[in-house]
This record gives C-alpha cells, sequence and structure tokens, in this order.
C-alpha cells in the first residue's frame, strides 16, 4: 500500500466497498435503499411536526436546518469553489419540481397513514421509467417494468382497504408524485457533471430560498423540543439525498426505482410504533411481494452490469 492510500482512509473504505460490492449497480441499488430508510425517519418526523406546526413552515424549516447542516463541511477550506456548478439552470428546474411536489406532500402527510402516504408514493417509479425513457435515453429494459408493475400490485394489496374512500391527503400525495418524479429525473441528469454533494447543496438553498414565502405566511416560533426535531429532520433528509444521489450516479434511475418499494416496511414499522396503528395481514402479504420484486431487480441488474450487458 502506498504512502498516499496510508494517508487517505475514505479512499482506504471505499476501495474495500468496491471490492465487496464490484458492481455499480448493486452499489446503487444498495445506497437506495438506505436512502429509503432515511427518508421514511425523515416522514415520521414531519408527521409529527405538523401535528404542533403548519405543514409549510415544517418544510421550510427542515431545510434551513438541512443546509446549516451541510453549509460549512462544503464550504469549508475551497469556499464557493467547492459547490461552483455549470447546471444552475438544471438545478433551478429541479427546485421549481420539488417546490411544488413538496408543497402538495407536506399538505398531504399530516392526514393520512405513513404507509399509505408511502404506498401513493411508489407510483411514482412508473413516471420514472417513462421519463427516463422519454428524456434520458435510458433503456427501460422488461425485467425492470416487470419488477415496477409488480411491486406496485404488493402496494395494491397493502392499501386496498383504505382506498374506499378518497380524502385530502389522498388526492394531495396523488397529485405531488408525478411532480416529484419529475425533480428526480433532473436530478439524474444532474448527476452526470455534478458531484451528489454539490447538487445536495443548490437543492437545499433554493429549497430553503422558495419554501421561504410559505413559511411566512402561517410564521411560528418553535418551542426547543420542536426546533430539535427539525434539525432531526434536516439530518435524516440530507443523508437521504446524498445516498440518493450518489445511488442515481452509480445506477439508472429506472433500476434504482423499485427500491423504493421497500419504505412501505418502515413506514408500516414507525406507523406501529410511533402513531400505535397495527399493520394487517394485507400489510405484511404486500410487503412479502415487494420485497421479492426489489430483490429480483436487483440481482439481474447485478448480473447484467457483469456480463457487461448494461
Amino acid at each position: 500500500m502506498s504512502i498516499s492510500a496510508r494517508k487517505d482512509p475514505k479512499g482506504v473504505e471505499a476501495g474495500i466497498f468496491m471490492r465487496l460490492m464490484p458492481s455499480p449497480m448493486a452499489r446503487g441499488l444498495l445506497l437506495a435503499v438506505i436512502a429509503g430508510i432515511f427518508f421514511q425517519c425523515l416522514n415520521a418526523t414531519v408527521k409529527m411536526l405538523v401535528a404542533e406546526l403548519p405543514p409549510l413552515f415544517v418544510a421550510w424549516g427542515r431545510w434551513t436546518a438541512g443546509l446549516l447542516m451541510i453549509a460549512p463541511f462544503l464550504l469549508a477550506g475551497a469556499g464557493l469553489a467547492a459547490v461552483r456548478t455549470d447546471q444552475i439552470h438544471l438545478h433551478a428546474l429541479r427546485a421549481g419540481f420539488h417546490t411544488t411536489g413538496y408543497v402538495l406532500w407536506y399538505l398531504a402527510v399530516g392526514l393520512i397513514p405513513l404507509a399509505e402516504a408511502a404506498a401513493l408514493g411508489f407510483s411514482g417509479p412508473i413516471f420514472v421509467a417513462i421519463g427516463a425513457a422519454l428524456f434520458l435515453g435510458e433503456t427501460v429494459r422488461a425485467r425492470r417494468w416487470v419488477a415496477v408493475v409488480v411491486g406496485f400490485v404488493g402496494v395494491l394489496i397493502i392499501v386496498r382497504p383504505g382506498f374506499g374512500t378518497l380524502n385530502w391527503g389522498t388526492l394531495l400525495m396523488l397529485a405531488s408524485v408525478p411532480v416529484i418524479a419529475g425533480s428526480n429525473l433532473v436530478a439524474k441528469k444532474l448527476t452526470g457533471r455534478d458531484d451528489p454533494k454539490v447538487i445536495v447543496f443548490w437543492q437545499s438553498v433554493l429549497a430553503t430560498v422558495c419554501f421561504l414565502p410559505f413559511a411566512l405566511l402561517d410564521w411560528r416560533v418553535p418551542t426547543v423540543p420542536q426546533l430539535a426535531w427539525l434539525v432531526l429532520a434536516g439530518v435524516f433528509g440530507q443523508l437521504g439525498y446524498l445516498f440518493m444521489t450518489s445511488a442515481y450516479r452509480l445506477a439508472d434511475i429506472s433500476a434504482v426505482q423499485p427500491t423504493v418499494f421497500l419504505g412501505i416496511v418502515w413506514a408500516a414499522a414507525f406507523d406501529y410504533f410511533l402513531f400505535g396503528r397495527n399493520a394487517d395481514l394485507a400489510t405484511f402479504a404486500g410487503a412479502a411481494i415487494i420485497l421479492a420484486s426489489t430483490s429480483i431487480i436487483a440481482h439481474r441488474e447485478a448480473a447484467a452490469a457483469r456480463q457487461g450487458k448494461r
């Protein structure tokens, strides 16, 4: 091992990670699963906050906390040069999609259970797969469509009892899904030239600015516990986006998206332990189908990558 390698523990750790999991596709899928756990932690935190604070104030507070968390690490030393980008127009486009989609999402999440919110969000891979084929030029193979369809069948099994009547929360969540898919597609485009940390930095800056007018419309001074939860939401969100953006850099977005279905498992657990909602047999049956579809797509994509078929 060279002296430079000994002085770069992060590089050594990355090398070990790549040796243990040589397929970039497999690493991307693993990072996407980890991101999904952080996102469900964020969702649970937000659900607790919107019970006490205006939803769009919570959205602004979460992004502000996230920006304050990531900015010092990125700007230390190199300053603004560390986050320089020549794709600011795409960052702005993503901010437009992201703000619109998550205005709807934050209004909805306090009105419906986390498991239902997660399940409704699972229609996102359909929009992402279509958009990836139309706008990013990705080849969406049959196995990816099968994984999306099978996973969505699992979702329908889980939420079937709750679809008897549509309330405002359900409608708002459904409306947010294709808009958020647009944000994800732009994020994938950005990974071609920008580092994931740069993408998350500009997302945080622009989201903080875009959500500020909504926060000012119903301004509150959070208590100390509420402020602590906002900071925690910022941490969960930034880690989720860092892992997911890194996943987009390693794997096609249409391949990564089926891993989102695993979120129903974490959401059901949070519903039970934090909000006293019991998961029924349908939830476990649907989750088993979702897990199977995600495992199959991960195995097939890793095998195709090793054989040079991607």
